[in-house]
């Protein structure tokens, strides 16, 4: 969204303020004595002051706006002008609807810019129960939603190597690059360096990736990614398509809020074991649930004493404790919200593992160089300017200025070491975007070494021509082959 403050227009000189006479106009008769009394008359607000309080506005295609109250200030009456084309009538699939709570308001998916005037009428005073507005929850103590039950592993201690069983649970799961030594010194180094490392194609390759494994049934990333998909178009999700606000609800899939921080599913159902054996594993791919799937690779992967000793081997660092859970980010309706309740308050190691429909090099830009959002963004916060954090949540543009930004990319797994004084969160999802994200968010607990984590740091990624290029996580082992 860009837009532009027509409150300071006093401030204009005569000559430009001579060229925009009918805005001037138009100001002037909206905050008219007569126009206010008007208002005031429909709404039964009370006396409205004459303060100037407006902005022109143009959404471009995936433009949209987060959930929120407008309660700000003395803010009392909103109102919106739509400024659309009389020889090219707006349609409900060109999107950019006002949807009112709990929704947002809809992003723009067709490719017609939409043009408006918004602005709010004021009171002399704030409005009662104005200190429970969405804003002021935004200004809360800092990391007080930071409080999650984190479960100590089961078994022995997750400070040792890697034993001979647990080579034979992780063979089931894991690309056999990265369960070499030679992997995991690469992964160290990129870790003590940058404080972050990206691994694709982390879990059993795809079936054109590795004969052995596809005779054997053991496709765990394409049987997940299908399984997505195939939700994703059934439920009418992505490629500009505008999904129904329920899309995706159901017994297993539980939406996560409240909207003015947060929306996403998260699946809350039984895990679904893959089945073994080629013939049984194309027999299960057709029934399969992403979220059963996905939560299946939770519980026996992630979950393990198995993997702690795996991640103690690629970064060094002995993990002791584990929380985390499967989410589902739908296009065109799904965020989380950058604010001060989330920030880190003790180091934390993120183990994020992605899915997204990127199967065409069309695609796979898109969500690289973050034109349709979803990407995993951290921030350094600023916590002596809490209020002003705050607000800035309801007016982000494009060009998020965070520590660093990671983009979203099917079977990729992200490692970040989160210092304390960090936010993340999830971009918006646009409904541009060729479907949704669907990841496992895992957050280990470190052994505190009393050593500072490298501030996390994310060379360019190449951007396609004419786009701006997203930061990317360093790939320490992006191929197949497990070389940098």
């Amino acid at each position: 969204m860009a837009d532009g403050d027509l409150a300071n227009m006093d401030a204009l000189d005569p000559e430009s303020a001579a060229k925009l006479p009918a805005l001037m106009a138009l100001r002037g008769a909206i905050y008219s004595q007569e126009f206010r009394q008007f208002v005031e008359g429909i709404t039964g607000v009370g006396d409205l002051s004459d303060k100037t309080d407006l902005s022109c506005n143009v959404y471009a295609q995936g433009g949209h706006l987060l959930n929120h109250d407008d309660v700000i200030g003395t803010r009392a009456v909103s109102f919106i002008i739509y400024l659309t084309d009389p020889d090219e009538p707006w349609a409900a699939e060109d999107g950019g609807a006002l949807e009112l709570y709990p929704l947002v308001e809809g992003s723009v998916s067709g490719d017609k810019p939409r043009f408006s005037i918004s602005g709010w009428y004021h009171k002399a005073t704030p409005q009662q129960g104005s200190e429970h507005a969405s804003l002021q929850q935004l200004r809360m103590k800092a990391g007080e939603d930071q409080i999650l039950q984190h479960t100590a592993f089961e078994g022995d201690d997750t400070s040792g190597p890697l034993s001979d069983a647990d080579l034979a649970l992780l063979r089931a799961w894991v690309n056999p690059a990265y369960l070499k030594q030679e992997s995991w010194a690469k992964i160290q180094d990129k870790m003590e360096a940058d404080g972050s490392v990206q691994l694709q194609k982390f879990l059993l390759p795809e079936t054109l990736s590795c004969a052995f494994y596809a005779i054997l049934g053991l496709q765990v990333a394409d049987n997940i990614l299908q399984a997505a998909v195939a939700q994703d178009t059934a439920e009418g999700v992505g490629s500009g398509k505008i999904p129904s606000f329920t899309a995706g609800y159901s017994e297993d899939w539980q939406a996560v809020g409240p909207p003015h921080k947060q929306r996403y599913l998260s699946y809350r159902g039984q895990p679904q074991q893959p089945a073994a054996g080629a013939a049984a594993a194309a027999a299960a791919a057709a029934a399969s649930s992403a979220g059963g799937l996905l939560a299946a690779a939770k519980a026996a992967l992630f979950e393990s004493s198995a993997f702690a000793r795996l991640l103690k081997a690629m970064i060094d660092v002995d993990i002791l404790k584990h929380a985390g859970e499967v989410r589902r980010f739908r296009a065109g309706l799904d965020y989380t919200v950058a604010h001060y309740g989330i920030i880190t308050s003790e180091p934390r190691l993120d183990c994020v593992l992605s899915f997204v429909d990127d199967a065409t090099p069309a695609a796979a830009d898109a969500w690289a160089v973050g034109e349709v959002g979803g990407f995993e963004a951290y921030l350094l916060a600023d916590e002596d300017d809490e209020a002003a954090g705050a607000a800035a949540v309801y007016h982000q543009d494009g060009n998020d200025s965070g520590v660093i930004n990671v983009p979203a990319a099917s079977n990729t797994l992200n490692l970040l070491m989160r210092d304390a004084g960090l936010m993340r969160f999830v971009k918006y999802v646009s409904a541009a975007a060729p479907g949704s994200r669907w990841d496992i968010a895992m957050e280990y607990v470190p052994e505190d070494d009393g050593v500072d984590p490298p501030m996390p740091e994310s060379p360019q990624q190449p951007a396609a021509a004419g786009k701006g290029a997203a930061a990317a996580a360093g790939n320490a082992a992006g191929g197949a082959d497990g070389t940098a």
